[in-house]
C-alpha cells in the first residue's frame, strides 16, 4: 500500500496543502487538494473518496476534480463516501447549484460524474479492492476517522479532524494497523482553543496514544497550523516517541 501526500497542512499558505492522501493511486483519504497537486493521468485514476467531514479544507479539491473530468470528457465517476450526515452537507451546502453545479446530475443524470455513498459507523464494507471501517471521532461537526485494509491485512488508519475521542482508537485495536495518520493543529499553550474546535495538541495526543493498549508503530502528524510548525515540532519531539514523524506534501508512506 502506497500513500502519496498531496496536502497535510492544517491552513492553506505557500508551501502547504490542505489534507488529501492518494492510496495506491485509487482511493482519496480526504481532498483538501487534488488539482494542483496531481497531474492529468493521475486525476483519472483516482474512483473514491472517503471523506472525514464537511470542513472545507477537506473538500475544496473536489469541485474542481469534478468539473475536470467534466470538461475532460472521462466518463469516469467519482464516488465519495462517508456518513450520511456528512454527504447531506455537501448536497445542501456545496452541491447545490448555487454555490456550486449539482454534478450528480452532470454531464447526465444517468451517466453523473459524482455519486455519494453512506457508510454505517463500525461497519466493514468493501471498497475498491479494500476493507474499510469508519468510526466515529469528536469534532465540531459530524466527523469519521477511517481504518483502510487491503488484501495483504495491512492497514492504515486515518483520524482526520478530532478532539479527545475513544472509538476509534478501540477499533484500531482489532486491526493490523501499519501506520496511524492524526492531526495535531495547536501547541499546547492553545489547549483551550484545540478543545473549543475539535483538535489536538502534542500533549493532547500524548493522552490520545495512552488509550490504545499498543499505538502502531509508525504515526504520522498532519494538519499542523503553519504559523505553529515549530513550535508543534518541537512539543512532539519532547514527547520522546522515536515512531513519530512529519508529514509534509509529496511524502510517500509506503507500508
Amino acid at each position: 500500500m502506497n500513500i502519496k501526500v498531496l496536502g497535510a497542512s492544517g491552513s492553506e499558505v505557500p508551501g502547504h496543502n490542505c489534507p488529501a492522501f492518494l492510496i495506491d493511486g485509487s482511493l482519496l483519504l480526504d481532498a483538501g487538494t487534488v488539482g494542483m497537486s496531481l497531474n492529468i493521468t493521475e486525476e483519472h485514476g483516482v474512483r473514491e473518496i472517503l471523506l472525514t467531514h464537511a470542513h472545507f479544507d477537506h473538500i475544496k479539491g473536489i469541485p474542481f476534480l469534478l468539473d475536470n473530468l467534466v470538461i475532460r470528457n472521462t466518463r469516469n465517476a467519482i464516488t465519495v463516501l462517508s456518513g450520511r450526515d456528512v454527504l447531506d452537507d455537501l448536497r445542501k451546502n456545496i452541491f447545490n447549484d448555487r454555490i456550486w453545479p449539482d454534478f450528480t446530475r452532470i454531464p447526465s443524470a444517468r451517466r453523473p460524474v459524482l455519486k455519494f455513498r453512506a457508510l454505517s459507523p463500525s461497519r466493514a464494507v468493501a471498497i475498491g479492492g479494500y476493507k474499510v471501517r469508519m468510526e466515529k471521532v469528536s469534532h465540531t461537526v459530524p466527523a469519521y476517522g477511517f481504518i483502510v485494509e487491503n488484501a495483504g491485512k495491512k492497514a492504515i488508519a486515518y483520524a482526520g479532524d478530532t478532539g479527545p475521542t475513544d472509538r476509534f482508537w478501540k477499533a484500531i485495536g482489532a486491526h493490523d494497523v501499519r501506520c496511524l495518520i492524526v492531526e495535531t493543529s495547536f501547541p499546547n499553550r492553545m489547549e483551550n482553543l484545540a478543545l473549543a474546535t475539535g483538535h489536538l495538541t502534542p500533549s493532547l495526543l500524548e493522552k490520545e496514544l495512552a488509550k490504545m493498549p499498543k499505538p502502531p508503530s509508525r504515526i504520522f502528524i498532519m494538519h499542523i497550523k503553519p504559523q505553529y510548525q515549530m513550535e508543534i515540532e518541537t512539543e512532539i519531539q519532547a514527547l520522546d516517541r522515536e515512531n513519530i514523524d512529519f508529514l509534509k506534501e509529496g511524502d510517500v508512506i509506503r507500508i
